[in-house]
């Protein structure tokens, strides 16, 4: 019953790897590229006021004649130099949610070898079941 369990565990982060996985490559398919100019870069700080070692960047972008100005979500631990431009993808839907190109590439690249070491896990434990 143990190797079930962990098992199931390892099917469940799978499953939720693959989910990850698949807005990764729907975004990298159909997202819209742009270029996007960083415009400011300030440091993010928690609840009580203390730095959090992280940055937000606001970008200004166009997408389809629309100009947006919209802070990434990304929290880099090294700030953007403000005036530099990097490649961002866009949602189809809602251009106002975007990630980076170069993340979006590495993040598929993670999410998938996680995603073979979860269905590893998953199968050694099943295999040890069937014995």
């Amino acid at each position: 019953m143990y190797y079930i369990i962990l098992a199931c565990a390892g099917g469940i982060i799978a499953l939720a790897g693959i989910a990850y996985l698949a807005g990764l490559l729907y975004l990298k398919r159909f997202g819209i590229e742009a270029e996007a100019e960083v415009i400011e870069a300030k440091e993010k700080f928690n609840l009580k006021g203390r730095s959090t070692g992280s940055y937000v960047h606001k970008m200004r972008y166009s997408v389809d004649g629309k100009s947006y100005e919209v802070e990434d979500r990304a929290g880099y631990s090294k700030p953007l130099a403000k005036g530099s431009v990097h490649t961002i993808l866009c949602a189809p839907k809602n251009p106002k949610k975007f990630k980076f190109e170069a993340d979006v590439q590495s993040h598929i690249t993670i999410a998938a070898v996680f995603i073979a070491m979860a269905l590893i896990f998953a199968g050694r434990f099943i295999y040890a079941y069937m014995k």
